[in-house]
Parts: structure tokens; sequence; C-alpha cells
């Protein structure tokens, strides 16, 4: 997926963010909405720094994570399909700079270059096959495997480094359990039970993993336990 999201991005650099139309989205600040659910779909985002989460809200206000768009990927992507309106939300998690791409523009762009097609359904594809692999884990995992997985994921991706190999992830818990699908107080809970055993140490907005090797580890030894025994 790495080398697809690297080739669009290199079009997108290249070739589209000059054209006419494409403008930067201001305020760029951290919790500012890029768009709702229900709103039009006019256009498409591209990242090149900072973090940016796709999401849902049911009843309640109860939010799931769908996604945590990276510096250099392009998001939104759906209203380039026929629906008018968006059926997902996007905000602001760290801030960075955000280009906004007018539909038409990136249309007209792609009809001239066919090969950006293929890039964007491969992309998607391969998010696609993201997605499902989330929605498994929160039907067949429990709290502390899905902490363990997205911790070792998250750190990987988005982990900042510090002394040796210590990584700070820089995410709230209330953002964390919208990530695994969690409510805040189970996060809560089971983030302190993995502190006091040493895998994390819990901090203001940030979660600090001390040696993702081990998390990793832990992670392996949770599914060795929950898997079916012959």
């Amino acid at each position: 997926m790495a080398s697809v999201l690297g080739e669009l991005a290199q079009i997108v650099r290249a070739d589209i963010l000059s054209l006419e139309g494409v403008t930067r989205f201001s305020p760029n600040r951290r919790f500012a909405s890029l768009y709702s659910e229900g709103s039009p779909a006019d256009s498409i985002y591209f990242l090149e720094s900072g973090l940016v989460k796709t999401y849902k809200r049911g009843p309640e206000s109860k939010e799931v994570t769908l996604e945590i768009v990276l510096p250099g990927e392009l998001f939104g992507l759906h209203s380039l399909g026929p629906e008018k309106h968006r059926r997902v939300s996007a905000e602001i998690l760290h801030e960075g700079s955000i280009q906004v791409i007018p539909r038409e523009v990136f249309l007209q762009f792609c009809r001239a270059r066919p090969d950006t097609w293929r890039l964007l359904a491969e992309a998607l594809l391969l998010a696609n096959r993201e997605l499902e692999k989330k929605i498994e884990l929160f039907c067949l995992q429990d709290v502390e495997y899905r902490i363990l997985h997205f911790v070792a994921q998250l750190a990987e991706t988005i982990g900042v480094g510090g002394d040796g190999r210590e990584r700070t992830i820089p995410l709230s818990q209330g953002e964390l359990a919208s990530v695994i699908g969690a409510t805040r107080e189970t996060t809560s809970t089971m983030l302190n039970t993995l502190a006091r055993r040493g895998l994390l140490r819990l901090g203001r907005r940030k979660l600090v993993v001390p040696s993702l090797e081990q998390v990793r580890a832990a992670t392996g030894v949770r599914a060795a336990r929950a898997a079916p025994q012959a």
C-alpha cells in the first residue's frame, strides 16, 4: 500500500496542487471540522502534514474512528462517486497543511491521466481490506487485544520517537477508545492495567510505548490465548 500511496502523493504534489481552484484549508487547528456527514460531497483532500481522522457518530454521541489519515494521503475520495453528500465526517487531529481539491478539478485531471484511476482503485481496494480487518477485530477480539493491536499499529505509523526505542502516540484515551470501538471508561480501565504491566505510560493526550517489540509480543500472547483449542 505504501508504494501505491507514494505514487499518488507524487502525482498530487507534482501536477494537481498547482491547478486552478485548489486551495489550502483554513483555519487548520486541532478539532477543526473539515466536513460533516450529510454535507455536500464536492471536493477531496490531500494531507501534506499533520493528522486527520474520519469518523461516524451515532446515538448519544457515540463515535467510531474509521481511519487516521497520514501525511501524503488523499481522503474524502467517496466524493468522486455519484453520491451528492458525505457519508462520514472528518476532523483535524493535529495541525498541519491540508489542500482542498474541487471534485471537478480532480476528475478533469484523471480523465487526462487515466493511470491515476488505476492507482486510486488500488488504494481504495487496500483501504477496504483494512476496514474489513478492523470490523473483524471489533467483532471477534476483546478490548485488551484491540488496544494492543492498534497501539502497536499506531506506534509504528504515527508514533514520535524518543529516547532509545520509545515512541509517543499523540492521541488521548478518548481518541483511542474511538479507534478501537470501545467506551472511554472500558478503554481507560484497560490502559491502566497495561500501564501497570509496563507496556504503556499514560500522559496528557498521549500514550507512550516504551518498547514496540514488547507490545507486539503481548499482542501475540493474547491472540494465542484467545485462539480455539484443537
